[in-house]
């Protein structure tokens, strides 16, 4: 059963400009190591992360209305899985938000078109 979905978009020359700044701040601030590992291993590491990042926006907009207090968009973690698909790990801060919200999976698709990365999220029992 589904219950919640969100979409989000991410301008890719926006996160560039974010993600350039000379201590790496705001990229150490908003994604995990092993995100930052996977995406500034590839050629397009700022349309990777805008990718990532409109997941975190997205996988909120599903289930901020299902928990109590919403959550830290941060705990939400994308990789890619053997396949190169995405996927939200369930890392232990985020496990307790989907426990609250009764869902038990997230699918995730994201594609970059014309300079915005979009993500959509749906949440599902």
């Amino acid at each position: 059963m589904v219950l919640g979905i969100g979409i989000d978009s991410v301008d890719i020359e926006e996160m560039a400009r974010l993600t350039a700044d000379a201590d790496g701040a705001f990229a150490r601030r908003t994604f995990s190591e092993a995100e930052r590992a996977e995406a500034f291993a590839r050629h397009d590491a700022a349309a990777c992360l805008a990718g990532k990042f409109a997941v975190k926006e997205a996988t909120f907009k599903a289930l901020a209305h299902r928990t109590a207090e919403g959550f830290d968009f941060r705990c939400v973690e994308t990789l890619e899985d053997e396949n190169g698909c995405p996927h939200v790990t369930l890392s232990g801060a985020l496990a307790p938000v989907l426990a609250e919200a009764g869902v038990s999976e997230l699918l995730v698709s994201i594609t970059n078109e014309k300079g915005v990365a979009t993500a959509i999220v749906l949440a599902q029992s």
